[in-house]
């Protein structure tokens, strides 16, 4: 702990929104989010005859970013009821089923199936994002205990039919890490041959076009381990296999200077050639204040990285994690302090809402995270105009026009 605050030279502040970290490094990352995490929005205010209305009070709720926020689900728990409400839940737009669809699905007579909890989360979340997990691994542990033993024609088969069940599960994955583990291991190369990932992701994606599909690796954000992934990633360029994004899985300790990591995702994780998402995080540490000082370090390189579309966190409780201190809340369901510093930082102080009042040609102009809205226009005359909108990222503002009807006078 003593490392970091000398190192990186930042102060612990309390404030109304948020545990805020200070130093240059700080001041770098709040740039970089106002740069690449908002966008700009006109909403432009008619009256009912088409004239601009000065006057009208218009504001810009936020209700979720677009920047993915997810946790890898409990295999044998359904969601807490008000789970919208709850701190630390409010804050997630995604899951993950990584624990509900290893290569083996679990027995579908158990109480808790995979469908019926992936089903229920998915209805209480109302993710923007499900993330499907590992689908086939170029490390033979991690598929079926039998994979290592198939001849190159039942491999083949047992790999196909494998993508044909992820793809086809219900309810529906938007996000599949069709091909694992690749770092340092090389099955499908090594047994079907390099053409076999080319097949494996145009099979998918001819049953799931509207899915995204990735390549996903451990741990390699580090000095050497990135440097493979680079390599390996330019051969798979070369080779034309059509991956859409890189899941990196990858556990933080709070021992780790905030300098040195800004430095790796800079050098390692900016020029990769596809988005990247960040998946199975623990962010832990020696005390819960370590682990919360260095959740709210993570949280803000990454967010400052415009290469970096989201976060899966690893799980909730501590059970099942790795790192000390790494859960997000306790088994009560309160928010441990890594868990709050999560949901200071989405819930509160990265979140928009903005009130701006339309001028004499209509227009009310704001600058916003990028995400879903609640818009709410106060006329002059107390009428009042809601709506609902996506504010995405883009080179011009968004504009949205919201005219006064009979029903407002």
């Amino acid at each position: 702990m003593a490392a970091i605050l000398a190192c990186a030279c930042f102060l612990l502040a309390g404030t109304t929104h948020a545990q805020i970290l200070r130093g240059a490094w700080v001041d770098a990352s709040e740039k970089a989010i106002e740069q690449h995490r908002k966008t700009d929005v006109k909403v432009i205010v008619l009256d009912t005859d088409d004239r601009a209305l000065q006057g009208a009070t218009v504001r810009l709720i936020q209700q979720r970013h677009d920047f993915i926020l997810g946790v890898s689900l409990p295999a044998d728990r359904l969601p807490p009821k008000g789970l919208k409400d709850l701190p630390v839940y409010r804050c997630l737009n995604a899951i993950a089923l990584d624990r509900l669809t290893d290569w083996s699905f679990p027995p579908a007579d158990s109480e808790l199936t995979p469908r019926r909890v992936a089903s229920a989360w998915q209805n209480a979340v109302k993710p923007i994002e499900v993330a499907f997990g590992r689908v086939v691994s170029a490390d033979p542990a991690r598929n079926s205990d039998k994979t290592a033993l198939l001849k190159p024609v039942d491999l083949r088969d047992a790999v196909l039919a494998r993508i044909e069940q992820a793809v086809g599960f219900e309810p529906h994955a938007d996000h599949f890490d069709l091909y694992a583990d690749l770092i340092y291991q090389d099955l499908i190369e090594r047994k079907l041959g390099e053409g076999m990932l080319h097949r494996m992701f145009e099979q998918a994606r001819a049953k799931r076009p509207d899915a995204t599909f990735a390549l996903r690796v451990r741990d390699t954000i580090s000095l050497q381990r990135g440097r493979d992934l680079a390599r390996v990633v330019r051969r798979l360029e070369v080779r034309q296999v059509p991956f859409d994004r890189i899941t990196i899985e990858q556990r933080f300790t709070g021992q780790a200077q905030p300098l040195a990591l800004k430095r790796l995702l800079d050098e390692q994780v900016a020029p990769l050639p596809v988005p990247v998402i960040l998946s199975e995080i623990e962010v832990g540490g020696k005390t819960d204040v370590a682990a919360a000082l260095y959740m709210e370090t993570l949280l803000r390189l990454a967010f400052a990285q415009p290469n970096i579309d989201g976060i899966y966190f690893a799980g909730l409780e501590q059970d099942g994690l790795i790192e000390d201190n790494a859960a997000l809340i306790t088994a009560d369901g309160e928010p441990t302090a890594p868990g709050s510093a999560l949901d200071q930082m989405f819930h509160a102080y990265w979140r928009s809402d903005e009130s701006v009042t339309s001028d004499e040609r209509g227009n009310a102009d704001a600058r916003v995270f990028t995400g879903w809205y609640t818009i709410e226009v106060t006329l002059p005359s107390g009428g009042v105009i809601t709506t609902k909108a996506y504010v995405p990222k883009a080179e011009r503002a968004k504009l949205i026009v919201l005219q006064q009807t009979k029903a407002e006078q």
